[in-house]
């Protein structure tokens, strides 16, 4: 959600919660900000991978580990996400989770 904000200069930000059956949930956080090229969307999960501002610089205060920890913590919790991206349009990211942990 940080970076939806970080990288939304105008437009919105959509973020949606909901039960998509009996055992999994759904987390939406959909913006109208800078997109992600594809050639970074394989990357942008990697440690220190920052994707640059519109104007070819890095945002302040990004360390490149947000997203790193995001994927992690959602394998932790036996979940999946998956990124929907244009450049100059949205990033839409799902994160998908079991309503119950199997241990």
């Amino acid at each position: 959600m940080s970076n939806a904000i970080r990288y939304t200069e105008t437009g919105s930000i959509q973020i949606t919660s909901q039960v998509l059956d009996h055992k999994r949930w759904v987390l939406i956080v959909a913006d109208t900000g800078i997109g992600i090229a594809p050639e970074d969307q394989d990357q942008i999960f990697e440690p220190y991978f920052r994707v640059s501002s519109g104007n070819g610089s890095y945002l302040p205060d990004s360390t490149g580990l947000g997203l790193t920890i995001v994927l992690r913590s959602v394998k932790l919790l036996q979940g999946e996400i998956s990124l929907v991206s244009q450049v100059g349009v949205s990033s839409t990211f799902t994160v998908t989770l079991p309503l119950e942990y199997e241990s």
